[in-house]
């Protein structure tokens, strides 16, 4: 009897060993975007940062948010598996904004102790009224 609780005892360890090992790990293709010239009268302009879950669990993406309202971000909701791929989706709203600009994406997912910044920026060519 005392051996079969060695072995258990034994065995919740290895187990609990390698399940702290299981952890998600976000990588992006690219972790900036520049638009380059937007024409202010064509309105959006949209790109995609592509990821890959590279860890060993479940890649879940909590949020996202942008420094300000003009950027509008999208994400998966769902879990994205090991070795699975996702797109992370940037809408700039161009309209009513000429000039110059760099706005921050932010990009909060279960990753313990991680949050990923995303860079876009380009410049609005007034629109000739």
């Amino acid at each position: 009897m005392k051996r079969i609780y060695s072995l258990l005892i034994a065995l919740f360890v290895s187990v609990a060993m390698f399940a702290q090992d299981a952890a998600p790990k976000i990588v992006f293709e690219k972790d900036s975007h520049n638009y380059g010239n937007i024409k202010e009268a064509d309105g959006d302009a949209s790109c995609e940062f592509r990821f890959t879950n590279e860890g060993n669990a479940p890649l879940i993406i909590t949020r996202a948010t942008s420094s300000c309202g003009c950027t509008a971000p999208t994400y998966p909701k769902s879990p994205i598996a090991p070795g699975e791929s996702g797109v992370i989706g940037v809408t700039y709203h161009a309209k009513g904004r000429p000039g110059g600009f760099s706005k921050n994406i932010t990009i909060y997912t279960n990753v313990p102790n991680e949050k990923i910044k995303l860079i876009i920026s380009g410049n609005v060519i007034p629109e000739i009224k």
